[in-house]
């Protein structure tokens, strides 16, 4: 074996330093969230480079985890990591923690102590709740699930209302997820620009396909444009300003018209003659 008894001793103590720690940091945090707002908690785990989402489970951990319970554990000479401590904190979906008062955890450690186990590990402790692993654990770099697969194993009701709430309640995500769902978009529409039957095109099929391809990239930029700028904003232009718009929108128009000429949706001659009347404008 590559370790000793020795090491397994030194290692649970840097452990449960680990689990003290994150404790103190939570009374901390605790401490903070009772003399300011919302916005200076996040300004203050910005302070000491601490991501908000970790700082709120330290802090409820620490809530939960009153005096009492951390001499219990301190003093009972086995061994519990921070994450059997939050795991008893968790909520269950009645809103309270899964281990109210940490009295399932306290039985453990009754049992660790007469049958000389030295620790209480998460995966025992989820036993004796009836819970399994949190979502954190499941989908954190250690946990191995992908996003997909965790949906995936949720009921069509319970998958929804997770989504819905990822979606409604969390700006950053919702425009990520815009963003991926716009590109498949794109690119199901590129891919309906390809030659049938996969050919190898020639130099036309070639120019049409390109074409077709820019126009549609082009058709996805304008409506992202026009998305920024909703009716109901005012905007309030100077001359110069308003000079430069009337002269990116005589581009649009001869734009326009040539791509008609292209796809053949208007006489070719005809169209020249339109375009001819008047000056092309440079982008």
């Amino acid at each position: 074996m590559s370790y000793t008894d020795q090491d397994v001793r030194e290692g649970r103590q840097l452990m449960d330093d680990g689990r003290q720690n994150r404790l103190v940091i939570g009374d901390k945090l605790l401490s903070v969230s009772a003399l300011g707002q919302d916005g200076d908690f996040e300004r203050y785990c910005e302070e000491i480079s601490l991501s908000p989402r970790t700082a709120r489970q330290y802090r409820h951990t620490a809530r939960m985890c009153t005096p009492p319970v951390r001499q219990l554990v301190a003093g009972s000479g086995v061994h519990v990591s921070y994450s059997v401590l939050r795991e008893g904190a968790r909520l269950a979906p009645s809103g309270k923690p899964y281990d109210e008062g940490y009295s399932t955890l306290r039985s453990l450690l009754n049992q660790a102590r007469e049958s000389e186990a030295g620790r209480v590990s998460v995966a025992q402790y989820q036993r004796a709740l009836g819970t399994g692993p949190s979502v954190h654990d499941l989908l954190g770099p250690s946990g191995g699930t992908s996003l997909a697969e965790f949906l995936g194993c949720l009921d069509p009701a319970e998958r929804d209302k997770v989504l819905r709430e990822l979606l409604e309640e969390n700006d950053a995500i919702y425009n990520s997820a815009k963003r991926v769902m716009d590109d498949k978009r794109r690119r199901d529409r590129e891919g309906r620009t390809e030659c049938p039957g996969g050919e190898k095109p020639d130099k036309a099929h070639a120019l049409a396909h390109a074409l077709a391809r820019d126009l549609v990239r082009l058709r996805d930029q304008v409506t992202a444009l026009m998305n920024r700028y909703p009716p109901s904003a005012t905007m309030d232009f100077s001359d110069e300003q308003r000079a430069a718009c009337k002269e990116a929108l005589g581009t649009l128009e001869v734009l326009a018209m040539w791509i008609k000429v292209r796809v053949g949706g208007q006489p070719a001659a005809a169209s020249r003659d339109r375009v001819q009347a008047r000056d092309l404008v440079t982008v």
